[in-house]
């Protein structure tokens, strides 16, 4: 696994600007299970292991969006073509190399505009490496169908907050018989404590503290109200006593209760308890520099069950370097027209990955080469009905020293 480095404020800065859940939950807090682990569910993935920087599409695609498709589906996750790859998403936005992280928004993004292929159709979770990108106009249209309608945030820093994410988790704050997961950031899980002997699941791992920057994506499964960890060394375990000295009692006093979360980080399923670990719910309330989770906030994502483009863009693209290249599409109400009159930008395709052969490399004649699908579909809201319009491709190529050809 390779080393991880702080995401950058211009990373995590978009995560602030998801809409924020505040919705009233379906059940009272006694009404809840005191204990839910939803990895046992059949919508959850067996455990990975992180090869690149990818812990964000670990948690964001591979663990929340696979759950959640498959559950609105109904199919369990234990096929390849029930579960959806990493590195489709993630090398579109690494660079071209692999050589830093991705935020998990920018996957979110794609899977909202573009869709994300299964690991059948990928040819494996990670094929190809950090550099990959798919060719195949069958393969992008065939992942159009698997998509979000939107990522949102639930604010877990305060008691209200932790209810939310735990109805979320139960219930999915709709009601239904089988709740969600979601994903959060902190740093990497290295220091690793274990809960006291004669304490509910005694022996497993906990984080009690998270100790550095946020670099690290993980995924919550679950949570355990009963666990507990003495911070103050008095002997016993409470939620109602001023255990940080500040004149206030809240999360952050507590010394009972947190949740279980799942990471492909550090050999994956050889990480704490066969891939997964408890953190306590004070930490959900610390500030990042005093142990706590980036920006008290966990990310959800709504799935949509079905979806059909009704629009899409076959291309065929051929280039000595795709970092030089943006991909628009758009449309004229004047058929006799020769620009578009509008434009619709991507997140792929975008003067992104690196110096390379369109699918990556630099050494496959072939690999000069892609064809890929788009879904236009939001250019139909440009049409007027039963009227004549022309559809444009618009390929912009930003290369001031004419160093690539295509």
């Amino acid at each position: 696994m390779t080393g991880q480095t702080s995401l950058l404020p211009i990373d995590l800065l978009p995560l602030t600007k998801l809409p924020e859940i505040s919705q009233v939950p379906v059940l009272k807090s006694n009404q809840l299970p005191y204990k839910l682990d939803n990895s046992t569910q059949a919508y959850f993935r067996n455990i990975i292991e992180q090869v690149d920087s990818e812990c964000g599409q670990i948690s964001g695609i591979a663990y929340n969006f696979t759950y959640e498709i498959d559950r609105l589906r109904g199919l369990a996750a234990t096929t390849d073509a029930n579960q959806y790859p990493t590195h489709f998403t993630y090398n579109f936005m690494n660079g071209g190399f692999g050589w830093h992280g991705v935020s998990y928004f920018h996957c979110f993004e794609i899977l909202r505009t573009l869709g994300c292929p299964n690991v059948e159709t990928y040819g494996g979770i990670s094929e190809g490496g950090p550099g990959r990108w798919m060719t195949g106009y069958d393969l992008y249209y065939g992942a159009m169908k698997n998509r979000i309608d939107k990522a949102c945030q639930i604010q877990v820093g305060t008691h209200e907050g932790l209810m939310l994410l735990k109805q979320w988790l139960h219930n999915h704050l709709d009601g239904s018989p089988i709740g969600g997961v979601a994903s959060f950031y902190a740093n990497s899980p290295w220091n690793l404590k274990t809960l006291p002997e004669g304490s509910p699941e005694e022996g497993k791992h906990v984080i009690t503290k998270w100790q550095g920057l946020p670099s690290h994506a993980m995924t919550v499964v679950g949570y355990n109200d009963s666990i507990r960890y003495d911070y103050n060394a008095d002997g016993i375990f409470t939620n109602d006593l001023d255990i940080n000295y500040d004149g206030v009692v809240d999360m952050r006093d507590w010394e009972v209760g947190g949740l279980l979360f799942a990471d492909g980080w550090n050999g994956g399923i050889n990480f704490a308890d066969s891939g997964k670990c408890y953190m306590m719910y004070k930490t959900l309330a610390e500030k990042v520099y005093e142990g706590g989770i980036w920006n008290h906030a966990m990310h959800v994502l709504y799935a949509k069950e079905q979806y059909n483009p009704i629009l899409t863009a076959k291309v065929t693209l051929k280039h000595s370097s795709r970092e030089l290249l943006k991909v628009q599409c758009g449309v004229s109400q004047d058929p006799a027209s020769n620009q578009a009159e509008y434009l619709i930008d991507f997140p792929v395709f975008n003067y992104q990955g690196g110096n390379q052969y369109m699918q990556g490399g630099t050494i496959l004649e072939e690999n000069k080469i892609i064809e890929f699908g788009l879904d236009i579909t939001p250019l139909i809201s440009y049409l007027e009905a039963d009227q004549p319009a022309k559809i444009f491709l618009h390929v912009e190529e930003r290369d001031p020293n004419s160093l690539g050809v295509g």
